[in-house]
Formats: C-alpha cells, sequence, structure tokens
C-alpha cells in the first residue's frame, strides 16, 4: 500500500501529467475541478493519435465518447441530399466535440477526420457512468458543466431562429 501511495504521489509531479491536467483544467466541461479531481478524470480517460485525413469517426456511427483535441486540427463535415459533404467546423487544440454521446448512445449526426497530425483523449459515456456513481463530486461538475454547455447552445439556436423568422417576416 505505501509502495502504491509513493508512486501515485511522485507521478503527480510528472511533467507530462501537470501539462496535461492544466490543459484539462481549461476545457468548460472540466472548470471547477480540483487539480487531483482532474488527476482522476485523465486516468478515465483514453488517448490516440490520428494521422492527416484519418476518420475519427463517421456520420450514422453510434455516438459512445466526448473527444478532446489534445493538439492538431479536427474538420466536422455532413453529407448532403446530393453526396456531397458540407464542412460544419473547424477545431483545434483545447476544443472538444461530441458531448451528446456523454447523454445517450444515437448516432452520429456528422463525420469527424484530423485536417493533420492530431492527438485526442475521448471519454466514454460508460467511463462517465461508472466515474460518477464512484465520485459523485467529480459527476456533478462535468454534468452541470455540459448542461449549461448544451443549454446554451440551445438558446443561440433559438435566438436565431426568432431572428431569421422575423427577417423573413
Amino acid at each position: 500500500m505505501r509502495f502504491l501511495k509513493n508512486f501515485f504521489h511522485k507521478n503527480l509531479r510528472d511533467p507530462e501529467l501537470v501539462r496535461r491536467r492544466q490543459s484539462l483544467g481549461r476545457i468548460s466541461v472540466f472548470q471547477g475541478l480540483s487539480s487531483g479531481q482532474l488527476t482522476r478524470v485523465l486516468a478515465m480517460l483514453y488517448h490516440r493519435h490520428y494521422q492527416e485525413g484519418e476518420t475519427i469517426f463517421k456520420e450514422g456511427d453510434m455516438g459512445r465518447a466526448l473527444f478532446i483535441i489534445e493538439s492538431g486540427r479536427v474538420v466536422l463535415f455532413k453529407k448532403d441530399k446530393k453526396g456531397g459533404e458540407r464542412r460544419l467546423g473547424e477545431l483545434k487544440s483545447g476544443d472538444f466535440f461530441g458531448e451528446m454521446a456523454l447523454l445517450e448512445e444515437r448516432p452520429r449526426s456528422a463525420t469527424a477526420a484530423a485536417l493533420e497530425p492530431s492527438s485526442l483523449f475521448f471519454l466514454y459515456k460508460s467511463s462517465l457512468d461508472g466515474f460518477t456513481v464512484r465520485r459523485p463530486d467529480i459527476g456533478v461538475v462535468i454534468l452541470s458543466a455540459l448542461a449549461r454547455l448544451l443549454s446554451a447552445r440551445l438558446r443561440h439556436l433559438s435566438d436565431k431562429t426568432t431572428a431569421d423568422s422575423e427577417r423573413n417576416a
């Protein structure tokens, strides 16, 4: 037990862990978590590198994870009715996407691909669900931040729709 405790504390000062913990703490979904809580979140994240042009997920794939861009750039696009691609946006280091998958497992509404070599973390819904039971202090912070984010996006869409309707009237 003493070995594990010393090992854990020694690794808490590892420069790479410190850098990743600080990066994670700047992401809105994880703001409000302490340094120790961020370390626990990092332990449940998966990490993967993607090559330029590599698909991260395809439209229609089952959504099971939130993705966080550690480095690189990602493009999101959707197929149009004619089979072409409509670009939805480009994301960079520190951005995240796929957050709806943390609430419900449903088919992805778009495709995501790396625009350049990219390093991503991902958080599976099943991991967050289990973590929320074991560490509700952390799970509540993440889920509350996610609810605020989705509420703000819905409000923005509602305001845009209202403004478009008034312009067309």
